[in-house]
């Protein structure tokens, strides 16, 4: 199955439990890592429009319109029962100024140079074309201009620990849900994943002038911010 076909399926089969286990195999530290995420990016921004990649059910959606209200959002993902859900909740909280947009982050239907910043969280990983992706989200980027993403990696310490709880524990935990093959998933697509200094590289070789990583949780997700200038 491709990859982009894999991804779509597996996430409309969680989308229902996507929340609940995001905070419950992180123990909610997740959105501290998100939030820090956004406040990185806001140090380089200058008030233009914000994209988020593989946007979700819109935690740095909240984020972003929580800190900075005025700003306009663009809320780009590909998975039908993932925008129904953010859509549900941006209704609920009465959130303004957020547009919705289905693509692939690979061919997005954007200008060139229009956004001041593009964030993403847990995402960059699933893409099917990691650099043609790159090289759209620098194309969409205004100068000066910045893209902050945060990503699972290997920690630097426990990896042992790590990898038993991502390849055991999780999926038998998800299999409690119905969904074991989903969360089965998380452990193979970050073994396939790049390692942050390759990321760092690819990022460079499309055109980012500087790019700085920051590991939290002691390796376990890494903050990347890329400047366009």
């Amino acid at each position: 199955m491709p990859k982009k076909e894999l991804v779509l399926e597996t996430f409309s089969k969680i989308s229902n439990v996507y929340d609940y286990m995001n905070d419950f195999m992180t123990l909610g530290m997740h959105r501290d890592w998100k939030n820090l995420l956004i406040k990185e990016v806001f140090k380089f921004y200058k008030d233009s429009d914000i994209l988020d990649i593989g946007s979700g059910t819109g935690d740095l959606v909240f984020l972003i319109k929580k800190d900075f209200p005025s700003a306009k959002v663009v809320a780009l993902d590909i998975n039908d029962s993932m925008l129904k859900k953010l859509k549900r909740k941006l209704e609920k909280n009465n959130i303004k100024d957020v547009e919705i947009v289905k693509s692939f982050a690979e061919d997005m239907p954007f200008g060139n140079e229009t956004f001041g910043a593009v964030v993403s969280s847990y995402t960059i990983r699933n893409l099917e074309d990691i650099e043609r992706s790159f090289k759209e989200i620098y194309r969409v980027i205004k100068k000066p201009g910045v893209f902050g993403f945060l990503e699972l990696s290997e920690p630097k310490i426990f990896k042992k620990l790590f990898w038993l709880y991502l390849d055991k524990i999780l999926p038998f935990l998800g299999g409690k849900l119905g969904c074991k093959e989903e969360y089965e998933y998380l452990g193979r697509s970050l073994r396939a994943f790049l390692s942050p200094e390759d990321i760092v590289s690819l990022l460079k070789s499309v055109g980012f002038s500087r790019v700085y990583i920051a590991r939290v949780c002691a390796g376990v997700s890494t903050i990347y911010i890329a400047i366009k200038s």
